[in-house]
């Protein structure tokens, strides 16, 4: 066995452990786990890498081409990632990996006879091309969907950054917007060396070049994402730091009063304007409300509350929806609906952040409260 199946193997076993860590990390926290996903199906397809490789097809034909549909779920799972907010319409972006199961599904039914007479008629061919046009393919896709990936985080990070001021936590999502350029980098640079490598006629046989990119970007996405935290939950922390670190500044702040002032006019707003129930509330939006500058009032927030701008105005909607929920007109509508009234923009939101708040979903605390009063 040579080096290179051994870094195949231990990258694939890695990848795999770390992605189902972080799986089940980021489902007790209500987290997005599209990237852990990725990561598994990236480490399946590597694995799937080493059975093509080693030619252990001809002892195990059933499982030919198993990973060819998945490696048109990596770049999207990536990408999802990235994305604020989720929509139905997102499923759209599985439609190759839909296909490719289509396709490949007369195969799929064979039996592993069938399969290997199959497998010996396509080693047998003598047009093959050096490197299967399919690999361009998948180099392509997952470079685009990374690329959007990135342009999805720059996007996020310039809306952050306006009023973020922790220099550590700045540099942390800028490492996360780095990983996806770097990953989109690696793919275009793959297909471009694959293109000319196979134009002029240098392939070395028993070294398949995509399965050497995949491994390349794999190291790199581990190296880079994993030494962070959560991608989510850095966006959900907006820079803010902890409770107990700013109630302990505050005894020091000069501006004290200043910030008492203005959080009672904060909260004066809020009661009697409702601003809260807009879901495309910003803290910019608020600070010229207010006629004062986001720093100051993000430094309000962290002071007299403990946290930061969106944890605020969330509070504000979950008080209010503890309220909305349990009213009797509301009954012939749907929660989202409810919720929705309230500030919440999307249903995944509603739910995590009620959950977060209530340490409940919304039908368990409208379920408890009638047992409680029926009782």
């Amino acid at each position: 066995m040579d080096i290179y199946i051994v870094i195949l193997l231990f990258a694939a076993v890695s990848g795999f452990n770390i992605g189902l860590f972080y799986l089940v990390r980021g489902l007790k926290r209500g987290q997005k786990v599209f990237m852990p996903v990725g990561t598994i199906v990236f480490s399946i397809c590597l694995l799937f890498s080493y059975y093509e490789l080693e030619a252990l097809f001809f002892e195990y034909p059933q499982y030919i081409w198993v990973n060819a549909p998945l490696l048109f779920c990596i770049g999207p799972l990536f990408y999802l990632q990235s994305k604020r907010t989720l929509r139905k319409s997102d499923i759209l972006h599985f439609l190759p990996f839909i296909v490719m199961v289509i396709w490949l599904l007369p195969i799929y039914i064979k039996s592993p006879e069938e399969k290997l007479h199959i497998i010996e008629i396509f080693l047998s061919r003598t047009d093959k091309p050096r490197i299967e046009p399919m690999q361009y393919l998948y180099i392509l896709h997952i470079g685009l969907y990374t690329l959007f990936g990135y342009l999805n985080t720059r996007n996020r990070l310039s809306a952050f950054s306006e009023y973020a001021t922790n220099a550590d936590k700045k540099y942390q999502f800028q490492k996360i917007q780095n990983l996806y350029f770097l990953i989109a980098l690696l793919c275009f640079v793959s297909f471009i060396i694959c293109f000319i490598s196979d134009f002029i006629g240098l392939y070395n046989n028993g070294i398949d070049r995509f399965t050497m990119a995949l491994l390349v970007i794999l190291i790199l996405f581990l190296q880079f994402y994993f030494t962070v935290k959560g991608y989510d939950e850095q966006l959900e922390n907006e820079y803010g730091a902890n409770k107990r670190g700013k109630s302990a500044k505050s005894q020091d702040n000069p501006n004290e009063r200043r910030y008492v002032k203005l959080m009672e006019r904060l909260t004066d707003v809020m009661q009697t304007e409702k601003l809260y129930r807009n879901p495309d509330l910003k803290i910019n939006d608020v600070a010229k409300y207010l006629n004062v500058s986001m720093h100051e009032l993000s430094a309000c927030i962290n002071l007299h509350n403990g946290n930061n701008f969106f944890d605020y105005i969330n509070k504000l909607r979950i008080e209010e929806l503890k309220t909305t929920l349990l009213d009797e007109k509301n009954s012939h509508l749907t929660l989202f609906a409810i919720a929705r009234e309230s500030g919440f923009k999307s249903n995944s939101s509603f739910y995590r952040v009620f959950k977060k708040y209530m340490d409940q979903t919304p039908k368990q605390y409208i379920t408890r409260h009638h047992h409680s009063v029926s009782s």
